[in-house]
């Protein structure tokens, strides 16, 4: 132990099977100035955990956490990681090979960003890991950097470990002259497929440079947020920890939550957060006040499932945020196939609690159960999850999950309305045509609403069914204001409302409804796209770019907030932006998406030769002509080609794209919105923004 551990800022957790590598690093980092700590020896096993260690983390800012397949098996990493959550300490993953955050640490790590760090590219790991470091709060000496900025680099992976060399001073210098140079990833696509999405994975080495891109983040974001008194009507159901050797019951826990929410969501004066936002903190290690702070909630209920035998347990606590204490718990037991009657005992008594009593109304409503059997409402739950990830994969999973629950229950509304969202979503990303799912969408909503006539959910599909898909501007906005009113809790709900009420030209509303969106599911990274780019309609960058930030924050490829940041913010240098597009299109199912950012980029540089390659890429693309028709005529549009441009505007309209409904009144083409042409293609079809001239 040659370093002391009280004047060094970073602690690095690794495994000593990647002892090399992390010393490498260690060089690297120190060349630029980081003060960094490890335990050469790497510690393992069976051996005594040092007290060196602890001291170590108790006094730095900062833990990297090195991960890799070997690390994640190391006992004194589990406990390394442990430790500083434990003392608050900020944490920093970084990925030494493609192995990913571990289930094991999903949850601990949840919404923290990580870095690859994976071989080959150490060069853009490096490059995301300063900028990391810089901004929470570690010393970085630009001057000892830009010393050594002639330097070929550094090549040395051996044992070695000297504090401060010159070689790895060379080697960070040139990245930092890379950091200081890199430009912004722009990912541009059709509006038609921004904000519904869960958001692709990044081909390999780009998480990196998407972490490297939050250079732009202002001031205000990086300011700690406040500590506010939070309000107890504000409520979150986090994830139940199920206590079963077994592993048949894994499942409950996730279906109590999604239960006590769903049933809490519809009453008075109650706020309850997404189902979505709280899984994000299951096994969280995190103090209820900081979960409180982070999804603004002033009570949070949680607790214990335990099963034996045909019986289960509950354990149920409701805690104030603010003081941390304990207003209210309950022990529920019954046998595990009584456990829909378990969930709606629990849930009754619950709000009896949060609202201090319950009108007879509320009482009867709680008493309703979606279901009667529990395989149903598992097999539900596991389609939601699948419908979640927003890939053609997922949906036909869902689409399974969602039939063998109704199977199971034909009268539970719940999975019909699944499908329904199944199929529409399955059009909006061109995964199937308009004829041939539409109509099964709309009728599995009207299914689920006659089973279940108070069902928000069913109401909300219709919504955006009829707003999308069918042009019914009254019937649309009628059924998103009747889903608000079973369930003004259901985020989904709101924020496709207001993409609608933007749709429609009513922006100022569209801003208003979600931002109510963005209270109900705060860690939705969709919803937050949604508001930045609803910012950026309102004249309010500074906003719309912090806002665009936190989502690429959840995935730094995500086409929603980036098309936001660097397309309509006029973000970022126009080279590098290209050469990082190229590599998006590895990750894109539809190349429709990149190659639109890619020929408005050319467009921009002036290089219309390589911006008609792409132009003959996309038309060449065979959906074009049923399905991207709108793209089409943007670009057009864009080349100064306008009869063209109508011509494809025209088909976009007659096959009912979502892209012709957003072009009616997306900011981008407000010129093209004035033309008297325009105008009156849309009036023909009653978009409200015309009709009335």
């Amino acid at each position: 132990m040659s370093t002391s551990s009280m004047s060094t800022e970073v602690f690095i957790s690794y495994s000593s099977e990647d002892r090399l590598r992390i010393l490498d690093l260690v060089e690297r980092l120190r060349g630029a100035g980081v003060s960094v700590w490890i335990d050469q020896m790497g510690i393992e096993g069976a051996t005594m955990w040092s007290q060196e260690i602890v001291e170590a983390i108790d006094g730095c800012k900062v833990l990297i956490l090195a991960i890799s397949q070997r690390s994640t098996e190391s006992e004194n990493v589990v406990k390394e990681l442990a430790l500083a959550s434990e003392r608050r300490k900020k944490i920093l993953p970084v990925c030494l090979d493609s192995s990913g955050i571990p289930k094991s640490m999903e949850y601990q790590l949840a919404g923290i960003q990580r870095v690859e760090y994976v071989e080959g590219e150490e060069e853009q790991g490096l490059l995301a890991m300063i900028r990391s470091l810089g901004k929470l709060g570690v010393t970085v000496s630009i001057e000892a950097s830009e010393e050594a900025a002639k330097a070929p680099g550094f090549v040395s992976h051996g044992p070695s470990h000297h504090n401060g060399s010159a070689v790895a001073k060379r080697a960070s210098a040139m990245w930092l002259k890379v950091v200081a140079g890199v430009a912004i990833l722009a990912v541009v696509g059709l509006a038609a497929a921004l904000f519904m999405g869960g958001g692709s994975a990044p081909p390999s080495g780009l998480v990196a440079l998407g972490q490297a891109q939050t250079n732009t983040t202002s001031t205000a974001e990086q300011t700690p947020p406040k500590q506010v008194t939070l309000d107890t009507n504000r409520v979150v159901v986090l994830p139940f920890k199920t206590i079963d050797t077994s592993g048949e019951t894994a499942d409950l826990g996730y279906g109590l939550v999604s239960t006590l929410t769903s049933k809490l969501q519809p009453l008075d004066n109650l706020t309850v957060i997404a189902n979505e936002s709280a899984l994000k903190f299951k096994d969280s290690t995190q103090s209820p006040n900081e979960i409180g702070q982070a999804l603004r909630v002033g009570t949070i209920v949680t607790g214990t499932i335990q099963t034996g035998g045909s019986k289960v347990q509950i354990s149920i606590r409701a805690i104030n945020s603010n003081s941390e204490e304990v207003n209210w718990s309950g022990v529920f037991d019954n046998e595990i196939k009584k456990f829909i009657d378990l969930q709606n005992e629990i849930a009754t008594e619950l709000a009896k609690e949060l609202k201090g009593g319950l009108a007879a109304a509320e009482t009867q409503q709680l008493a309703q159960k979606a279901t009667t059997k529990p395989e149903a409402q598992e097999q539900y739950l596991a389609g939601r999850r699948e419908w979640n990830k927003r890939s053609l994969e997922g949906f036909e999973n869902a689409t399974k999950h969602f039939e063998k629950a109704i199977e199971l229950d034909p009268d539970y509304a719940d999975p019909y309305v699944g499908l329904s969202d199944v199929y529409h979503l399955m059009v909006y990303y061109n995964y199937a045509t308009r004829d041939e799912a539409i109509p099964k969408s709309r009728q599995y909503a009207e299914t689920a609403k006659e089973k279940n006539p108070n069902l928000a959910k069913a109401y909300a599909s219709i919504g955006w069914i009829l707003h999308m898909f069918e042009r019914d501007w009254n019937g649309a906005e009628d059924s998103y204001k009747k889903a608000i009113e079973l369930n003004p809790n259901y985020a989904t709900n709101r924020q496709w409302y207001a993409i609608f009420l933007a749709n429609v030209g009513r922006k100022k509303e569209a801003l208003e409804m979600v931002k109510i969106a963005e209270q109900l599911d705060p860690t939705s990274m969709i919803i937050k796209a949604v508001l930045a780019l609803r910012y950026h309609e309102a004249d309010e960058n500074e906003l719309s770019l912090v806002f665009a930030n936190k989502a690429l924050e959840m995935s730094p490829l995500f086409s929603g907030a980036l098309t936001t940041k660097y397309i309509k913010l006029n973000s970022g240098e126009i080279d590098d932006g290209i050469k990082i597009f190229r590599e998006s299109l590895k990750a894109n199912s539809n190349p429709i998406n990149p190659r639109m950012g890619l020929f408005k980029l050319y467009l921009k540089k002036g290089a219309r030769e390589a911006a008609f390659d792409e132009f003959a890429e996309i038309v060449g693309y065979p959906k074009v002509t049923t399905e991207n028709c709108g793209a089409v005529a943007q670009l057009y549009y864009l080349l100064g080609k306008d009869e063209l441009a109508y011509h494809w505007l025209e088909k976009s309209i007659a096959n009912y794209e979502v892209l012709a409904i957003e072009m009616a009144a997306i900011k981008e083409f407000e010129d093209w919105q004035k033309e008297p042409r325009f105008r009156e293609m849309y009036k023909k079809i009653n978009h409200p923004m015309y009709v009335d001239e």
